[in-house]
């Protein structure tokens, strides 16, 4: 791809993150009331299932989107969930703090001027 038209790309996707991260940040929170809920004893069926939602469709999203450390990071989590018995809350607290570090690194970014690469 031409270094204009992948600059284009790159400014179109970095514009439908921005509008897409409100939505992400609030399935993180979800994941966060679920590691909170964890941390005070048996999450209901429904948080857990709200949760395993989120953390698949954060997992999908995020990679889309070229983040693929936070996809991989929201996978994990999504895989923790799945497995049917109580997540390990070390394992779980981790991970979705690991999330919540990594997104906010992506708006950290989206405020610095674009650098290209030599």
């Amino acid at each position: 791809m031409a270094p204009q038209k992948s600059d284009e790309v790159r400014s179109a996707l970095e514009k439908v993150w921005l509008n897409s991260r409100p939505e992400a940040l609030a399935r993180l929170a979800t994941l966060e009331r679920f590691a909170e809920s964890l941390r005070s004893g048996t999450p209901d069926q429904q948080s857990w299932e709200t949760a395993l939602s989120a953390a698949h469709r954060l997992s999908g999203s995020l990679g889309m989107f070229g983040l693929n450390e936070a996809s991989s990071c929201a996978e994990k989590i999504e895989a923790l969930l799945g497995e049917g018995s109580t997540p390990d809350l070390a394992a779980t607290v981790s991970l979705v703090e690991r999330l919540r570090m990594l997104l906010e690194r992506t708006q950290a970014s989206s405020r610095e001027p674009q650098r290209r690469d030599s």
